[in-house]
């Protein structure tokens, strides 16, 4: 009855780890350097930029504004920096220039 009990639990570990056994090197499986689980690090950008501000009336520069902004790439942080720049009524802004990108 012991040997049996042995037998059948060896087994059962057998079955229920035989999904985490390593299979046997081939060269198809050395040529794979990232796992397949479908998992990535997302890095978040952060960028600053600078924009002239313009009056419409007589399209004379006034200054210049800067904005901050973040995403998942640098091209999306840069476009929700020169979103956050602070243009006043009457005015509009041009020329925005990345000033850090990190």
């Amino acid at each position: 009855m012991r040997k049996l009990r042995t037998a059948l639990t060896v087994g059962a570990l057998a079955v229920a780890l035989g999904g985490l056994a390593a299979p046997a090197a081939s060269a198809d499986t050395l040529q794979q350097a990232a796992p397949q689980s479908g998992i990535t690090i997302q890095r978040t950008w952060h960028a600053t930029v600078q924009c002239q501000i313009v009056r419409i009336s007589d399209n004379h520069v006034v200054g210049y504004d800067r904005g901050t902004g973040s995403g998942n790439s640098q091209q999306n942080a840069i476009n929700d920096a020169k979103r956050n720049v602070p243009v006043p009524d009457g005015h509009y802004k041009r020329h925005c220039d990345v000033k850090r990108l990190w």
